[in-house]
């Protein structure tokens, strides 16, 4: 026997944010072809003060695992955005570099995630506006804070 209460398989509204990380996720994918971990990925390393930088401290950094953070750069190493070395020193240590095509790529995604948030969580958004991706008309992209209601 069960002495708790079954959780509700009710559909919830996403929150606000959540809704808005999705359309980034997807404004990063049409646009530049990252997904918001890559575009996390090129964002440290394009903030990084140390060149080349090592995995490890990556994914510390990123709160990744690993396993994780492997499978990440040899998607970018495959698109040429990253460079992986073993450190001559240590070949025990891989070191991640931004090529000159991956800066470039995290700074028109960068653009795009800032207008995108700006648009989305700056002042004066309603939280009543439907989340739509950028020139998307009303009929193209369902408002799902209406949809949430009409189900209820």
């Amino acid at each position: 026997m069960i002495d708790r209460e079954p959780q509700s398989t009710a559909w919830q509204e996403p929150s606000h944010l959540l809704q808005t990380l999705g359309l980034l996720h997807g404004e990063l994918r049409v646009h530049h072809g990252l997904s918001l971990h890559s575009y996390l990925v090129l964002g440290a390393l394009a903030e990084t003060t140390t060149l080349p930088t090592p995995v490890a401290g990556l994914a510390e950094v990123l709160h990744e695992s690993g396993n994780r953070m492997s499978y990440l750069l040899k998607g970018l190493q495959t698109a040429g955005l990253i460079e992986r070395r073993r450190r001559t020193a240590d070949r025990r240590t891989v070191e991640v570099t931004l090529t000159d095509a991956g800066r470039v790529t995290f700074g028109d995604a960068e653009r795009t995630a800032q207008a995108l948030l700006s648009r989305h969580l700056g002042p004066g958004r309603s939280r009543r506006e439907p989340l739509r991706p950028p020139g998307a008309a009303a009929h193209e992209v369902p408002d799902l804070t209406t949809q949430a209601i009409k189900e209820v």
